[in-house]
């Protein structure tokens, strides 16, 4: 699993040079990614073309023998365009077969995919799914939403990585389930980064970027839990300008409570270990800058709690 995203492109080069070098032989490569830019959501579709790279000319080959409707927008689809150009530097050997994948597709339409990816694609077949993680969120929401994300890729839970905040829901079931079926359950993380974090920047929209794999080994269970407290109902009609549609899903519980007015609280329950994120609101907004760090600290500076760590500028109580 790899980002598209490039503001961390020196990170995915890394990640994919280690892969590179634990595999004996790779002659194909199936990339999958959300469709950016088609106008009707409900598709997957490929393209028949050869891409011509700055690392050299990515050869399509049609193995799985999939019978998908051909889109050209693919070519300048950033989302398989961009790590494109990196497999084929660290994989020169290997052909390709791109899919783009409409972000409203069933899963009953992912089906043959899937079957496909199961009948053809074998040792010498490697799937990558490019995927950007959360979007438009202020950093430590963003990072709650990858905290629920992470805990089910981890335990190759399939239908709960549906409900996940990322472009393509569909690519990482599509990952799962074809890794479950491979007995690939060990997941490991090479990296995971958020935009807000690398620019100190607590209030802009950002993106996070989870990169990690599946391989033969023992399952290591996650058993984290995610929530959302709000404290009053929100009017998700009227979200797409205010807090954002993804703002509504990506954990495990949302629950509506009062026990601190004016914030919503993104929570992270690990083991031995809470995370408290903390976001002033008025109505459907979220309150940034100066004010923000106000009520931050006029609430922060309330609370005599033992064993509590506070982080003024990133709004977040730890308890351990």
């Amino acid at each position: 699993m790899v980002p598209h995203h490039n503001l961390v492109l020196s990170t995915r080069q890394q990640f994919l040079k280690e892969i590179s070098r634990r595999r004996f032989f790779t002659r194909h490569i199936v990339l999958i990614s959300p469709d950016h830019f088609s106008p009707r959501q409900t598709f997957i579709t490929s393209s028949t073309r050869n891409w011509e790279l700055s690392s050299g000319v990515a050869q399509y080959n049609n193995f799985l023998d999939l019978q998908l409707p051909s889109n050209d927008a693919i070519q300048n689809d950033h989302g398989i365009f961009n790590p494109l150009a990196d497999l084929k530097t660290f994989f020169p050997a290997a052909d390709f077969y791109p899919v783009i994948i409409g972000q409203k597709t069933s899963v009953t339409d992912l089906q043959p995919l899937l079957t496909q990816l199961k009948k053809h694609c074998g040792f010498d077949c490697l799937l990558v799914s490019s995927v950007d993680f959360s979007h438009y969120l202020p950093a430590t929401m963003a990072f709650v939403h990858d905290a629920y994300t992470l805990n089910n890729l981890q335990n190759l839970d399939t239908d709960k990585l549906l409900n996940s905040e990322v472009d393509s829901p569909q690519s990482l079931y599509i990952l799962s389930s074809f890794s479950k079926y491979q007995q690939a359950s060990r997941w490991s993380l090479f990296a995971h980064t958020n935009s807000g974090f690398i620019a100190s920047d607590p209030d802009s929209e950002t993106t996070t970027h989870i990169f990690g794999a599946y391989s033969r080994g023992k399952k290591v269970p996650a058993n984290n839990l995610t929530f959302i407290h709000l404290p009053y109902s929100l009017d998700r009609n009227l979200s797409q300008n205010t807090v954002g549609d993804r703002f509504f899903y990506g954990v495990d519980k949302t629950i509506i409570d009062s026990y601190v007015p004016n914030f919503v609280i993104a929570k992270i329950i690990y083991p031995g270990k809470v995370i408290k994120s903390f976001l002033p609101i008025e109505g459907n907004s979220f309150v940034r800058g100066p004010r923000k760090q106000q009520l931050i600290k006029q609430y922060f500076d309330s609370i005599s709690s033992p064993g509590v760590t506070k982080d003024y500028f990133w709004g977040t109580l730890i308890y351990e």
